[in-house]
Formats: structure tokens, C-alpha cells, sequence
């Protein structure tokens, strides 16, 4: 039988670092992978994974997570009847609209890996069968790659990730400012979601180089997903944080911290055959 062949597919800064593991996992348990990285519009994400998957007629797309390019990559799929494995399905972030997103890439995918306990029993709830709990992808990053190392900035700093509300356009910055107090800050740039042109501040930082980050700050300020699936997992006790605003509200922290999602993730693939994705 010849290898099962998964395209995967990044849709932005986002998910690019917490998808490293599962390829990694993949590749060395024998699936031919492909990866693609995208930065574009959702109109241009479809085109762009339309033409990737007439090609290369892929066994299983892999995706992780809410984005509109995600979006747009899993409806590509779906049109192509290329069966669909997502990551992250089941989860709630009520002050984004993600969340909406979140639920129709799962509509559409045929292998739901999930992150916790309430994401898994919410699928369920909903019909959506082979349902998986792998647990936590990001932390497989944090226990297996080589990211740490001295800090970049001698002098104490607070780390400061803030996007916007999008489901309703709030952009609270003066909260965000008045929990710096005064501090130094190292801002990361917002990703391209309506409404970031309105967060001048950031700079764009490796997934590596991010983690530093966050290991030495003295709290980690806003509301980035990393103060759930990074923040608690990154050191013993993990990292204090603020979380502004109700762009993640309803969100919890993962299940399983022992680095092996990738690992879950890769064996229940091996278990399915081509034909009955």
C-alpha cells in the first residue's frame, strides 16, 4: 500500500508554529506530507489551495483552527471531496468572529482532532463522529524543539499581544496601556483581521523566537490564543497573564501538557484507510 499522502495547509503566523509537530510526526511515521504556508485574502487562500489540491490530489488535508483562510482552504476541499482532518474544532471564542468560522470548518471536515474535554463533548453533541482527543499540539513544540535559550532583553518587560474584537470591532487599547503601568513592553504585531490596521504597534516574531519571549517576560498582556495553549504549559507554574477583553471568552485551557498530540494525531490517521475517510 502506498503511503498515505496528507497536505497541510497554514493559513497564517498563527497556526504555522503548532503545526510543526504534527508534520514532523507525520513524516517520520511515513506519510508523504506537503506543507503550505498562506498570507492572503480568503479569496486568494481559496484559489490559491484550489490549485494546490487539483494537482496533487492529496489522501487528507490537515488544518488547525478558526481563520478565514482556513476557511477558505477547507472550503476548497470540501468542493474537491477531499477529506478534511482539523485541528481545534469545538472550541469557543465568543469575542471573535472565529468562533462562526470555527464551526463550519468542522461542518466540513471528516476528522475532528480536539483539544479538551468540553471541545470534544461539544462535536458530539453536535452529530460529528470520528471525534478525537489528542490534546495539545502546541505543547509538543515546547517540549521537543529547541527554543530556548538567553533572553533578548536584559531589562524586565511585559509581553503584549492584543487583536482585535472582531465581532464587534472593539479595539481596547487604552486597557491595554493601562496594564503596561508605565512598563516596558514588547509588542507582537496583531494578525490581519479587521480592524488590526488600527494596532500601529508590533513587531512579527518566529514562533521560536515568540516563546522566548513569553519564557522571560514578567506577564504576558492581552488576548492572544497563546495565553491558553502556550502561557500555562511554557515553565513550572507557567507564565502570569492578563487577558483583555472578550475576544477569548469561552475558551479553556487544554487537555493533556505530555507532548504527544502530534503523536495521537499521527496514529489515528495510520488507522484510517484512504477509502473510508
Amino acid at each position: 500500500m502506498s503511503a498515505m499522502r496528507v497536505l497541510i495547509v497554514s493559513g497564517s503566523r498563527a497556526d504555522l508554529g503548532l503545526l510543526h509537530c504534527p508534520e514532523k510526526a507525520l513524516r517520520d511515521g511515513g506519510f508523504e506530507v506537503q506543507l503550505v504556508a498562506m498570507n492572503y485574502s480568503f479569496t486568494e487562500s481559496f484559489e490559491f489551495i484550489d490549485g494546490i489540491l487539483s494537482g496533487l490530489k492529496p489522501d487528507v488535508m490537515l488544518i488547525l483552527g478558526d481563520r478565514f483562510e482556513i476557511l477558505a482552504a477547507a472550503t476548497a476541499a470540501h468542493l474537491q471531496r477531499i477529506p478534511i482532518a482539523h485541528i481545534g474544532g469545538g472550541d469557543v471564542t465568543e469575542g471573535s468572529y472565529d468562533d462562526a468560522m470555527r464551526d463550519c470548518i468542522s461542518r466540513m471536515a471528516s476528522i475532528h482532532f480536539t483539544t479538551s474535554f468540553s471541545s470534544t463533548a461539544r462535536l458530539v453533541a453536535q452529530g460529528k463522529t470520528n471525534v478525537h482527543l489528542v490534546g495539545n499540539p502546541a505543547v509538543d513544540y515546547i517540549m521537543h524543539e529547541a527554543w530556548q535559550r538567553e533572553r533578548e532583553i536584559a531589562e524586565p518587560y511585559v509581553l503584549v499581544s492584543y487583536q482585535p474584537e472582531t465581532i464587534d470591532d472593539t479595539v481596547d487599547l487604552a486597557s491595554v496601556h493601562a496594564a503596561i503601568a508605565g512598563r516596558r513592553a514588547v509588542w507582537v504585531s496583531p494578525n490581519p483581521d479587521r480592524g488590526s490596521e488600527r494596532i500601529t504597534q508590533g513587531e512579527s516574531y518566529s514562533h521560536d523566537r515568540f516563546l522566548n519571549l513569553m519564557y522571560h517576560c514578567t506577564e504576558f498582556i492581552g488576548n492572544s490564543s497563546a495565553i491558553f495553549y502556550e502561557a500555562p504549559f511554557i515553565k513550572p507554574g507557567g507564565v502570569k497573564c492578563r487577558l483583555i477583553g472578550k475576544r477569548q471568552r469561552g475558551r479553556v485551557i487544554p487537555w493533556g501538557g505530555d507532548g504527544r498530540a502530534s503523536e495521537r494525531i499521527r496514529d489515528v490517521l495510520s488507522l484510517w484507510p484512504t477509502e473510508e475517510l
